[in-house]
């Protein structure tokens, strides 16, 4: 069990690297001066990311075995699908590459406006505010279908075996490893912030 939340603590820390919507608020929190808003701020995405990592081991085990099935027994297939997934990744590098300011200004005046919304919407507090925010995060076409699959790799290693006890336990380390990495940029921009 220990091992499990183990992983989950690495994966999750490991994850929450990508910069993205979670992470431009708790900075701007940092560099506004305000370090318990953007901790609030993490801790309801990371309790959103603990849920979603559950859900993805659960949705990862059912698709998971088949696909192990199917190709222990037909290799060119496990090439195909090798093939196919390389490429997806080749062209979604791509276009993350092709970002200009201007596309990534964007992106931080919507982050921006959907956090207005939320406070209009009578949301005051902070952790609330994360986890709506955390809620948006599913929108993005890479958030979910990464948890799955690393999920995927962290069951057919046997790093987390099928039981609930494991695949609890490592959903509670993915969200800690999350928060983690969180409080790590957190701290950062609010000490540097000058």
């Amino acid at each position: 069990m220990l091992g499990a939340l183990l992983v989950g603590v690495v994966v999750g820390f490991c994850l929450a690297i990508p910069p993205g919507p979670i992470a431009i608020a708790v900075m701007r929190q940092a560099l506004e001066g305000h370090p318990r808003s953007g901790l609030q701020l993490g801790l309801g995405a990371s309790t959103m990311d603990t849920l979603y990592a559950l859900s993805a081991l659960f949705a990862s085990s059912a698709v998971i075995l088949p696909l192990q099935n199917t190709f222990t027994g037909t290799p060119w297939l496990m090439l195909l699908f090798q093939g196919a997934c390389i490429a997806t990744l080749i062209v979604l590098g791509t276009c993350y590459f092709k970002a200009n300011a201007v596309q990534v200004a964007a992106n931080a005046q919507k982050i921006l406006a959907h956090e207005e919304r939320v406070h209009r919407m009578g949301f005051t507090s902070d952790y609330l505010l994360g986890i709506c925010i955390s809620i948006t995060n599913l929108a993005s076409p890479t958030f979910l279908p990464s948890l799955i699959a690393v999920a995927g790799f962290v069951h057919a290693k046997g790093f987390v075996d099928a039981s609930f006890a494991q695949s609890a336990m490592y959903a509670l380390g993915f969200g800690s490893g999350a928060a983690l990495w969180l409080l790590v940029v957190l701290r950062t921009v609010y000490t540097l912030r000058a």
